[in-house]
């Protein structure tokens, strides 16, 4: 089987550093989700790819054919790239996007980012101020007429705990009824997100309140360290290895998300050269964190 070029990088990267730690940092990924990406690579291409030998890792005879094929699409990829106009430097292009979703995407995708997005320069907007911004990631399912938008996949909430707390409580046996359990609870501006009320209604019945923070990343820490149970994007737990999802949430159904133009008249060439690079990414990450590991 041929694998995609994005899954061809990722068997380069691991070849040439030879650890899960050195390809991480070349690729921005943290081991952990390079791992479980090397699985999902390892099963597309229905065979082990490399084999372990102490900390490093050996190219398999399947693992080094695809190591060839994935260099000769590199030189291509490269000539392809050296063929694309530069983007002049200019102003940033303004990215506004949900923290705790920047928090997740970010550490997964930033080496890749910064190199496509060339000289265009992203600021993020995270808070929900009147600050105009160029583009927006959001749930919000943008009007028929008026805004360039693309969808980018489905983003899903889950119940998260570290694995500490869980040897400590054990997993609860129903997500509605959390009596026994403790819970990290989202205040301020994030208590009105779907998993701020999911969080303050569980906290209505029976769930004792251990921490209230509107820090998104305190809260995140502070699930992780097992204060107690929190809702966290799907997907956390390749960025955080000691969080566990310990339950899906039918209350909040994936939701399509959304990359939309906010500007007026047509979009700039920084602009778009930040759409597709966003969607690019955005749209893989999305794509690994709905299959399972």
């Amino acid at each position: 089987m041929v694998l995609p070029w994005e899954q061809l990088r990722l068997v380069l990267a691991l070849a040439r550093h030879g650890t899960l730690a050195g390809a991480g940092r070349a690729l921005g990924m943290a081991p952990g989700a390079l791992e479980a990406e090397l699985k999902r690579v390892e099963r597309s291409a229905g065979a082990a790819l490399f084999v372990r030998e102490e900390a490093r890792l050996l190219p398999t005879d399947a693992g080094r054919s695809a190591i060839r094929t994935g260099e000769r699409m590199a030189e291509e990829m490269a000539r392809v790239e050296r063929a694309l106009p530069r983007v002049p430097p200019g102003p940033p292009v303004r990215l506004r996007i949900g923290e705790t979703f920047a928090a997740q995407w970010l550490p997964a995708s930033a080496a890749d980012l910064a190199r496509k997005l060339d000289a265009v320069t992203l600021e993020l907007v995270t808070g929900r101020s009147s600050q105009e911004v160029d583009l927006e990631v959001t749930v919000r399912r943008p009007p028929a007429q008026g805004h360039l938008s693309r969808e980018l996949g489905l983003t899903a909430e889950a119940l998260y705990a570290s694995e500490a707390y869980l040897l400590d409580h054990g997993r609860p046996p129903r997500t509605d009824a959390l009596v026994g359990h403790r819970v990290v609870l989202l205040i301020g501006a994030q208590a009105r997100t779907d998993a701020g009320r999911w969080l303050h209604a569980a906290a209505r019945t029976g769930a004792r309140v251990a921490l209230r923070t509107d820090s998104v990343s305190v809260f995140v820490s502070a699930v992780q360290a097992g204060v107690g149970l929190g809702v966290l994007p799907v997907g956390s737990e390749e960025l955080v290895p000691e969080l566990v999802q310990v339950a899906a949430l039918p209350e909040l159904p994936p939701r399509p998300l959304y990359l939309v133009y906010r500007g007026e008249g047509r979009p700039s060439a920084r602009v778009r050269r930040a759409a597709q690079v966003l969607e690019h990414s955005l749209g893989a990450a999305l794509r690994r964190w709905e299959r399972p590991a």
